[in-house]
């Protein structure tokens, strides 16, 4: 298992392995609604329309760089929560974290997760409170609601 943060990967490049080729850079991460696992990556800069690289076209990821294992690889979606997700709506980092009883503990400020399979580790709110995946239940367009 190797433990990687979210926030420094926004922005990377994303790079063919096939052609060395610079497809654009991470937009987003795309988050199953129970914000266990980071299904596809949102991918800025290749054309108009959002691309995505699944999680399974991905070779690595480096310290300053992505590698899909085909330049082709990264495609459209027709998925609502996709689309959604490219427009900022399901956006992990940056939401509002609500607790089962209703209240607020600051915003994702940053979340780690397995750079080999994908699974979210533990999101880390803006008070600076590790919280760690078993107690994490969704992910929806008003907040992240996790244990009380």
């Amino acid at each position: 298992m190797t433990e990687r943060s979210m926030k420094p990967t926004v922005g990377q490049s994303v790079i063919a392995v096939d052609t060395a080729e610079e497809i654009g850079s991470v937009k987003h991460f795309v988050v199953s609604q129970d914000a266990s696992q980071v299904l596809r990556l949102h991918i800025d800069g290749r054309k108009k329309n959002a691309v995505f690289a699944e999680w399974d076209t991905l070779e690595s990821f480096g310290a300053d760089r992505v590698m899909v294992v085909h330049s082709e690889d990264p495609s459209g979606s027709d998925d609502d929560r996709d689309l959604a997700q490219a427009k900022g709506k399901f956006e992990l980092l940056g939401s509002r974290v609500l607790d089962t009883a209703g209240f607020e503990h600051g915003k994702v400020e940053d979340a780690s997760f397995d750079s080999d399979t994908g699974t979210i580790l533990a999101i880390i709110t803006s008070e600076g409170n590790r919280i760690e995946k078993a107690a994490v239940h969704s992910l929806g367009s008003y907040a992240v609601v996790v244990d009380a």
